[in-house]
């Protein structure tokens, strides 16, 4: 099973980096779709420009490229993974604030886990691991309950991010089993790719109505969900999958309520209720815990393969 602290390099400095990254797009996002841009739209322009810039560093950097099979798991995975996260994300947010959608997107650890053990990879969970995520859920829950009521307008959103977090927890189980030494720049690519040709189907079958204001709240929106979020902060997050695989890169979302309240409330002036601090708390004790020091680490490592160049054989291909 995917590994929560395995030796090596520390995971927090990234954890922290993607939660601020990640936190701040709950808010920010709503924004556009606040201001009346369609949501599927939306993403389908974040994706865009997430795929040139990926792709423009891919170009830059040279070496070798994958073969048209490689990139079509990518862009396949990236349907799942980064369309099925951002979808319901972008659609729900027109009923619930940004930081409602955050605390329930935090229980992509815990669905990491169980789509793990469902995919049949073998491994131990530690009493100190256990102990700690179920004491992120707890935290998670109780900011679920703070956050009802006047944040969330409609139960729908709840279901869209439910299936947001899913996608999630799933997705980064797949990527992990499929690219097991991470995402390369022409993978990360091909994932956004995949991703906007989902977010544009479903915008032809479901959502035709193409409303996209020119407003500094929707350009700002694209602008910081598209370049920061997803070009940085997916590169982040593969790095994150590729060593501490889906379990461990997931954790970030334990994070994510904490950036998205404090900026909704410091920047937004959305409310804050003294329950939410309680959750907070929790959340932050389960990450301290999973991150203490020990002899082992609470969820048993999978061997990872060596990293090498990109070689184009017959029948196959090995990643970068």
């Amino acid at each position: 099973m995917a590994a929560v602290l395995p030796r090596g390099r520390s995971a927090v400095p990234r954890l922290a980096l993607l939660g601020v990254l990640w936190g701040i797009t709950f808010p920010v996002s709503r924004l556009g779709v606040a201001a009346g841009a369609n949501p599927f739209l939306l993403v389908a322009v974040d994706f865009g420009i997430a795929a040139a810039l990926t792709g423009s560093f891919a170009a830059a950097r040279g070496g070798p490229r994958p073969a048209a099979a490689s990139l079509a798991v990518s862009a396949g995975v990236g349907a799942l993974l980064i369309a099925g996260i951002n979808l319901p994300l972008f659609w729900g947010e027109r009923f619930a604030t940004g930081g409602a959608a955050s605390v329930v997107y935090a229980t992509s650890p815990l669905l990491s886990l169980g789509f793990a053990a469902l995919a049949g990879e073998r491994g131990r969970i530690g009493a100190r691991g256990g102990f700690a995520l179920g004491l992120g859920l707890a935290g998670v829950l109780v900011l679920a309950l703070a956050a009802g009521g006047s944040t969330i307008t409609n139960p729908w959103g709840l279901v869209a991010f439910g299936v947001g977090a899913t996608c999630q927890g799933a997705g980064a189980v797949a990527l992990v089993r499929l690219r097991p030494r991470g995402e390369g720049a022409w993978g990360a690519t091909f994932q956004f790719v995949g991703g906007g040709i989902a977010s544009l189907a479903v915008v032809a079958a479901i959502a035709p109505r193409l409303a996209f204001p020119w407003s500094t709240a929707v350009v700002g929106s694209v602008l910081y969900v598209g370049v920061v979020s997803m070009a940085c902060g997916y590169a982040v997050f593969f790095d994150l999958l590729r060593t501490h695989g889906a379990v461990g890169a997931n954790q970030v979302t334990y994070l994510n309520p904490i950036v998205a309240l404090a900026v909704g409330v410091l920047a937004f002036a959305e409310p804050f209720a003294p329950e939410e601090g309680v959750g907070l708390a929790l959340i932050l004790a389960a990450l301290l815990l999973l991150h203490l020091p020990g002899k082992r680490a609470p969820i048993t490592a999978p061997p990872v393969r060596s990293d090498r160049a990109t070689v184009e054989r017959p029948g196959g291909t090995t990643f970068s």
